[in-house]
Formats: structure tokens, sequence, C-alpha cells
């Protein structure tokens, strides 16, 4: 019995670590879907830095990116002298941390 609830908790935790790779792959997808929007308002917009409502709005972004990454985190786009960098506090939902999303080029 020890032998099989040791498997479990194993087939779980593997369940889990892919679980876990699979947002944050399609967390970052989504973030360089925004970052590439956001340079595109930047293009029509000399030195605005764009919401995520305001490229929605303008169609720059489908509306089958999700605004949240795959924790519920918020994706937050930074402009800063010329670069874009588009991030989320990742699965530990802090700000800021080694596992944040981020996209920046």
């Amino acid at each position: 019995m020890l032998v099989l609830g040791a498997g479990a908790s194993s087939i779980w935790l593997l369940g889990s670590l892919g679980s876990a790779r699979d947002g944050q792959s399609s967390s970052r997808a989504d973030a360089a879907q925004i970052q590439t929007a956001a340079k595109a308002f930047r293009a029509q917009h000399a030195n605005g830095c764009p919401t995520l409502s305001s490229l929605q709005e303008e169609q720059l972004l489908s509306h089958s990116v999700r605004s949240d990454d795959a924790w519920g985190n918020r994706f937050r786009i930074r402009c800063d002298d010329g670069e874009i960098t588009v991030s989320s506090a990742g699965p530990d939902g802090k700000n800021n941390s080694a596992d944040d999303i981020r996209a920046a080029r």
C-alpha cells in the first residue's frame, strides 16, 4: 500500500509540474503577443504607452489573447526609453520575483 501511495503522489507531482510548464508557456506566448501589439500601438501613437484595453479597442490585440497569465495575474505593459516590457507576477503572484513572466525586447 505504501508503494501505491508513493506512486500516486509521484504521478500527481509530475502532472503538476507539466501543468506549471504549460501555464508558463501559454503565458509567455500571450505576453509576446501583447508586446507585439504594444509596439504597433507605439508606431501609431509616437510616445504613448498602451493599456490592454486600448490595444483591444484599436483592434491591435485579438480578444483571444488573455489579459491575465495562467495564474490569474494581470499582464502589465511598461514603456521605458523606447523599450516595451510586458510582464505578470507568475505562479507565486508576487511582482518582481524570479518566476515572473516577461517579454522584453
